[in-house]
Formats: C-alpha cells, structure tokens, sequence
C-alpha cells in the first residue's frame, strides 16, 4: 500500500505552522527596546489565557509598562515570564476578567494600581 502523496504536505504545513507559532504570539505584544531589553507598552492579541514571552526579537522582557494591558477585558490569565522584573503604575488596571496571574520570584516591583480593578482569584 502506498502514502498519500498529500501527507509530505500535511506534514510540512504543520512543522511550518508551529515554527511560525512563537513570532505570532509575540507580534501580540507591543513593545520598546531599552538598552538592550523589552518592556511590554500594549497587547493586542485575542485575550483568554496569556503569556507573555521571555524574549522578543532575542532580548529580555525585563518589564510590564504602564497602563500596558489597561482596559483590556478579555484577558482571563496572565503568566508573566522568568526575567521580568517591574510591574509599573496601573499595568493592567481595569482588567476586570483578569482572575489568574503568575508573577516570577524575580518581581521585584510591582507599582500602584498595578491591577486595580482585576478579579484576581489566584496568584
């Protein structure tokens, strides 16, 4: 019995895809370089469960701006990755779907009204 000759193609498509999945998800993310590092200034992605990556174009996400995820209501989780460091002022104030967060040990600031106005249930 022989192959399909569509499965090279399946399997192709599908390698494909999930090589392009990472720069997807970071092109979700708005963002500005500072010496050498990220910091998140806005999301644009779909909302649901989100994580925020640990590098972007190479560098280090270092830090959450402000107001970055402010008003954002679709986002139920938010995973903050391993490098990070600050949560600035009102990051994701207003989130009020926002219900789970994962902060790395490595926080070391997290800013007022950093999530004023969040349903968080679970950190």
């Amino acid at each position: 019995m022989t192959q399909p000759r569509f499965l090279p193609l399946v399997l192709a498509a599908a390698l494909a895809a999930n090589a392009l999945a990472p720069a997807v998800a970071q092109a979700q993310f708005v963002h500005t370089t500072n010496n050498g590092t990220i910091t998140i200034t806005g999301y644009t992605g779909p909302g649901g469960d989100v994580s925020i990556p640990e590098t972007i174009n190479g560098w280090p996400v270092t830090r959450i701006g402000g107001w970055a995820f402010t008003g954002i209501t679709n986002v139920t989780s938010v995973t903050i990755p391993v490098g990070v460091t600050t949560i600035e002022i009102a990051a994701f104030q207003g989130c009020y779907s926002l219900v789970n967060v994962t902060i790395p040990i490595g926080v070391l600031s997290i800013e007022g009204n950093a999530f004023v106005g969040c349903s968080i249930k679970n950190i």
